[in-house]
């Protein structure tokens, strides 16, 4: 008898050992992942990709034929709208900024003389969000990295004094910095933040160094004619404006030779030591002028909003987002004979993952624990406004969304091995990463290029700032054809493809792969709303501290 309840005792603990295993990690049901296909995913980018949307910049028609397609795909589905008065859209009014070159000016005036640099060829003005003629006079003051800190012992306004001067930065963080801090402290809005509050009044952004390499100087032209946009709230406000900054310019290494010229050191030696993340700052000689003028208008995009609810009484007023943008670049500068920026890969590809992932929801009728809430955003390509307007002003309860999985481009280029998850080291979704990786059979690597500072380049950031742990995951450079180097692709597609014409539906793509990189955002998702404890930052990190609402 003794032996037998033994025996029952361990069944019975094995039996909880499995039941707390599942309740951990609920890894998504076959049938579920198997509604992810290749055709659905390239007929929706097909569709949102087509020169007959013109580019879906946001506050066109074209945007507006896309945002379409998505609620009505939504309503199909009979998912419920999330947006304003009952409705799947969440309007947005936007100012569109457009630089008036002939009107602009940068004058730098030294004992020896006056330098007069050209627009493009030495620097580059977007115009200010909230003055459509403003300029600024003063001495310049290089501040290295323009960061301020305190927990990494780094300050680059130490020992200098700027108030009422031109600040001087170079684009990026200190190398030294793990990836998240150095993401972090990169944000152009931060440093303008930490400008103003040192009593800066104009800021010279250099683009210089190893960024510079991956994406050249010309590739920046470029971006300064695409839409420049803000958000603006109920009193017509734009966001993240920094009022004391009174212009703003942006330049090149050649130029930043220039400005340095006569001072304490080269920018050459003082580019070299920061790349040691040694601070570097010093006044520059002379003093800069900047005149910046641009042109306003003003227009209403949405974002779209839906929701799948959840199942569980208790957890179902909870929410897991699912986000993608919606918007290109629009019609621009033709490139090889074509005008139209159709933004296959970047981003109907995101778009069409998240249609697919509420497809498979709806037709299966799974319904885990928690509501799922699918938001396609407008405006991204123009500073994450979409995403950051909703994370600001959320159609559900901000307390309740628990998470954002953000689809910005899924994999295209090849099939992978390996998935890189960023924002998971930042928060308990790591689990989930984890485990989902293990049942697929994949890796899961590190940020392989954290110089870049991909993690507050898309949607996700605009959720982070409001304090939810989220993620963005793609594909890591580890092919399954080891005749195909990830990394080579992944770079000379940037500098070649992104954020031009030519991605279309034309470039070659990978649906089994864009298939395998849904299903991994699906079951991702899928296992944080299955969870019994909502997902957490990590003890310590720096943006729960910055930002988690304690």
């Amino acid at each position: 008898m003794r032996q037998l309840n033994r025996v029952v005792f361990a069944v019975v603990l094995c039996a909880a050992f499995a039941t707390i295993a599942r309740t951990q990690n609920d890894f998504p049901p076959p049938q579920l992942l198997d509604h992810i296909t290749p055709n659905g995913i390239r007929a929706h980018m097909a569709f949102l990709a087509d020169d007959l949307l013109e580019g879906r910049e946001t506050g066109t028609r074209g945007y507006m034929l896309a945002a379409n397609y998505v609620r009505a795909q939504c309503e199909q589905m009979g998912l419920e709208p999330a947006g304003d008065n009952g409705t799947y859209f969440q309007s947005i009014h936007f100012r569109k900024l457009t630089p008036q070159p002939k009107r602009n000016s940068f004058v730098i005036r030294r004992p020896t003389g006056e330098l007069k640099l050209a627009f493009e060829k030495n620097y580059l003005i977007a115009g200010d969000a909230a003055r459509e003629d403003t300029s600024v006079k003063g001495g310049m003051v290089f501040v290295g990295y323009g960061v301020t800190a305190p927990e990494r012992h780094y300050d680059d306004y130490a020992g200098v004094d700027v108030k009422g001067k031109i600040v001087v930065i170079l684009a990026n963080a200190p190398p030294s910095f793990p990836s998240s801090d150095r993401a972090f402290y990169s944000d152009d809005y931060f440093k303008a933040r930490n400008a103003a509050a040192h009593g800066a009044i104009g800021a010279i952004g250099i683009w210089a160094g190893k960024e510079s390499k991956n994406t050249p100087w010309e590739k920046i032209i470029e971006f300064i004619k695409q839409p420049i946009m803000y958000w603006l709230d109920a009193q017509g406000r734009p966001n993240d404006y920094v009022s004391e900054m009174r212009a703003t310019a942006f330049v090149n290494q050649d130029t930043a030779n220039l400005i340095f010229q006569g001072s304490a050191h080269t920018f050459d030696e003082a580019l070299e030591r920061l790349e040691k993340s040694q601070p570097t700052s010093f006044p520059l000689i002379g003093t800069a002028s900047l005149h910046e003028v641009a042109k306003y208008a003003e227009s209403n995009s949405p974002n779209i909003a839906a929701i799948l609810r959840g199942s569980d009484p208790a957890l179902k007023g909870e929410y897991v987002v699912f986000t993608a943008h919606v918007d290109h670049v629009g019609i621009g500068e033709p490139v090889k004979g074509d005008n139209i920026y159709n933004g296959a890969a970047d981003n109907a590809s995101g778009t069409a993952a998240l249609l697919e992932i509420a497809r498979a929801f709806a037709e299966t009728k799974e319904r885990p624990k928690r509501s799922l809430l699918f938001v396609a955003v407008a405006g991204e390509e123009e500073g994450l406004l979409g995403s950051d307007y909703f994370a600001r002003h959320p159609t559900v309860p901000a307390s309740q969304i628990v998470a954002n999985i953000n689809m910005d481009g899924i994999s295209l280029f090849y099939e992978f091995k390996d998935i890189v998850a960023l924002g998971s080291e930042h928060s308990s979704l790591i689990k989930e990463v984890d485990d989902v990786a293990a049942h697929m059979h994949l890796e899961v690597s590190p940020d392989p290029m954290p110089e870049e500072n991909f993690f507050i380049r898309s949607d996700q950031y605009s959720f982070v700032k409001q304090g939810v742990p989220a993620l963005s995951i793609s594909e890591g450079f580890k092919t399954v054809d080891p005749a195909l180097d990830g990394k080579k692709i992944q770079i000379d597609w940037e500098k070649t493809i992104y954020h031009t014409p030519q991605d279309d539906m034309k470039q070659p793509l990978n649906f089994k792969a864009a298939r395998l990189c849904t299903q991994v955002l699906l079951a991702v998702g899928y296992e944080v709303a299955m969870a019994p404890a909502r997902p957490t930052w990590n003890s310590g990190d720096i943006f729960g501290e910055r930002f988690a609402k304690h």
